[in-house]
């Protein structure tokens, strides 16, 4: 191990001690999954204490905890404080989103990619029953999507554009950017899911005046399942009156008030019912090691690995299925070749993790606490099971 720790970094080698799978493991897949930090088992042990010392009055502590976080989430994005909420996945928030809309006039329609990750092309198209005119957005290879498409499927009818900032079949990068200033050109909203970037490419939704983001954290955030999270504009809080909702989003919850809600003057106004405490206290601790590190540089790792995958790939005679130049892609590669899948399994049953998606191959997403020999590991394994 310490051969291969000489091709790390100083400043990285010093966190993996904080992921313990990495020792008996060739971790490349933190682009679905990240690896646990021993942070996290610290706070579920935190919350059991809390909840196991104070029982109920441990509410007092917990739901200030839910800002903090995600603040502690903002950071990482360039959003100002209080203009972040979380939940329990983006399909929740998303959906949360959707029912502040009012499809039953002229500016109905809801514009997103053929590449859109699945879920949310299944949120959206059961917003027909309430009006809504579901407008896809094809690729002509199956991996990209030019801006001009996207921009040209939307007009003065679209009441939301729901744009992947990475297509999850590809790593290609969408230019977020040009897509929200036509959306202000034209009057639309603009709501970007970041999952595949937030915590390995850098992007600030303040300097790209963005309207809605949504990500989740148990990719390259390295915080588990079940914290989902959303920023909001700040001057469009007022607008936002989330129908998919609860007694958490009460302006005043511990009132037990009966209907109609208050809705909270802030971006508490996203809760629901009882929030899932311990998934957001579990992600908090990779939220703060990727805030530490800073994403600048864990993008500055991950390009100079993921460059090396592709080259390795190539040299093979392997298809890469993700765009070459790393400005173009987030943080992992795409592999394929006949037998791809198979292969996958094959490789995790050697415990160098990866996974596999149709139409893309083998997906590699290295992370800050990668080193160079995984990947010569990586390709080592490969060669012996394809």
């Amino acid at each position: 191990m310490s051969e291969t720790l000489t091709a790390l970094p100083e400043e990285l080698a010093h966190w993996r001690a904080q992921f313990p799978i990495l020792a008996d493991s060739t971790y490349l897949v933190s682009h679905s999954m990240g690896a646990a930090p021993l942070g996290a088992r610290a706070a579920l042990e935190t919350y059991w204490n809390e909840w196991a010392a104070q029982g109920p009055e441990a509410w007092e502590c917990w739901l200030p905890r839910i800002a903090e976080i995600a603040d502690g989430v903002g950071a990482i994005i360039g959003a100002p404080a209080g203009t972040c909420f979380l939940g329990p996945n983006v399909s929740v928030l998303q959906a949360a989103v959707a029912t502040c809309l009012d499809f039953r006039g002229e500016r109905n329609e809801v514009v997103y990619e053929a590449l859109q990750f699945p879920s949310l092309t299944y949120v959206w198209r059961e917003w027909e029953r309430y009006g809504a005119v579901s407008r896809v957005v094809e690729s002509s290879d199956g991996r990209t999507i030019p801006t001009e498409r996207i921009a040209g499927a939307i007009t003065k009818k679209t009441a939301i554009a729901v744009l992947s900032h990475a297509y999850y079949v590809s790593g290609a990068i969408a230019d977020v950017r040009a897509i929200q200033r036509h959306c202000r050109d034209v009057g639309a909203l603009l709501c970007v899911d970041a999952y595949q970037t937030t915590g390995v490419y850098p992007y600030d939704v303040t300097n790209w005046d963005l309207d809605l983001v949504t990500g989740g954290s148990h990719k390259w955030l390295c915080g588990g399942a079940g914290c989902g999270w959303i920023y909001l504009r700040p001057s469009l809080l007022e607008r936002f009156r989330p129908a998919v909702t609860g007694w958490m989003a009460h302006a005043r919850p511990f009132a037990f008030e009966a209907a109609p809600i208050v809705h909270a003057p802030s971006m508490y106004r996203f809760g629901h019912g009882t929030p899932t405490i311990p998934g957001y206290m579990v992600a908090q601790p990779g939220h703060a090691i990727v805030a530490t590190i800073g994403v600048a540089r864990i993008r500055e790792r991950n390009v100079a690995l993921t460059q090396r995958i592709a080259a390795m790939a190539r040299e093979r005679g392997l298809r890469v299925n993700s765009p070459l130049e790393p400005q173009r892609r987030t943080g992992w590669i795409g592999i394929d070749f006949d037998g791809s899948e198979q292969a996958c399994r094959r490789l995790i049953e050697r415990r160098v993790f990866v996974d596999h998606r149709p139409g893309c191959g083998i997906r590699v997403g290295p992370h800050f606490y990668t080193t160079d020999g995984e990947i010569d590991e990586f390709f080592r394994v490969l060669d012996t099971v394809r």
